[in-house]
């Protein structure tokens, strides 16, 4: 079997007390399509804003994806009081590696909300058989990125290419987490 395709066996939810990981439920694909913003779009190289149709089509796979163990999971990201503010992914990459993403919608932003949801993550992905590596890459001008994964123990420790959804490849920082970092 590809390694990229062992299975995440991952907590339905994780909390800290202050957030809530959460599975994704269909319910939650209107919330997430009025939260977009252009910022959002731009770091996942969104051409133009998703429809709702394409936002719920979307929360259909990553729901799919988690029933099959992967090779992603998804988490919405919720406050106390339920409501959502954004989310997180970890993709298994290889045996011994995956790589995450994390967004945060604006109302939300700037209160450590995804280093929160980031660290807790990778501190379930650590149960994980095998996965000792964790990596973000994330794109040189993104200072809150960069930040919120030195705020969940992610080093960075070069760079990397990778290929957008266009085709076309852009350069970025790699930033790891090892389980010797965490």
């Amino acid at each position: 079997m590809d390694a990229a395709f062992l299975p995440l066996r991952l907590p339905d939810r994780l909390t800290d007390g202050a957030i809530i990981l959460d599975l994704p439920a269909l319910a939650d694909a209107d919330a997430h399509n009025a939260g977009e913003d252009a910022e959002m779009r731009l770091r996942f190289e969104s051409p133009r804003p998703a429809t709702p149709e394409e936002h719920r089509a979307a929360f259909g796979r990553w729901i799919a994806a988690r029933a099959e163990g992967g090779p992603n999971i998804v988490y919405v990201l919720r406050g106390q009081d339920g409501a959502l503010a954004g989310g997180c992914e970890i993709r298994r990459l290889a045996a011994d590696a995956a790589s995450v993403s994390y967004w945060i919608y604006p109302a939300h932003r700037g209160a450590g909300l995804a280093a929160r949801a980031l660290t807790l993550l990778c501190a379930a992905a650590e149960a994980v058989e095998g996965l000792v590596r964790i990596e973000a890459h994330i794109d040189p001008d993104n200072l809150a990125s960069r930040r919120t994964a030195e705020a969940a123990g992610f080093v960075q420790t070069g760079q990397v290419e990778d290929q957008e959804w266009n085709g076309r490849l852009v350069s970025r920082l790699l930033y790891e987490r090892t389980r010797s970092q965490a």
